[in-house]
């Protein structure tokens, strides 16, 4: 793991990495919660209209945050399924 940081920009609506390369903003389109893990749908604050949105989760552990993208087919169903319902 790296030494990158993370939060959220309430403000702009926007996911903050910062590490020792610098700093990436991520629009937030979506956050919610699914059996109790927090879920965000993100798009570089910079991408054109093409590029695709990404789901990621925050995890707690130890104590510590972190993201990670979400990778497990299962998993990504079910936060595209809560996505889609909320914004019908």
């Amino acid at each position: 793991m790296s030494d990158a940081t993370f939060w959220v920009d309430k403000d702009s609506k926007e996911l903050v990495l910062k590490d020792d390369k610098g700093e990436s903003r991520f629009y937030i389109e979506s956050d919610f919660v699914i059996d109790g893990v927090k879920y965000l749908i993100v798009i570089e604050s910079d991408a054109d209209e093409n590029t695709e949105a990404l789901p990621i989760k925050i995890v707690n552990e130890n104590g510590k945050e972190y993201i990670e993208p979400v990778t497990d087919e299962d998993e990504f169903a079910k936060v595209r399924k809560k996505f889609e319902e909320e914004n019908d």
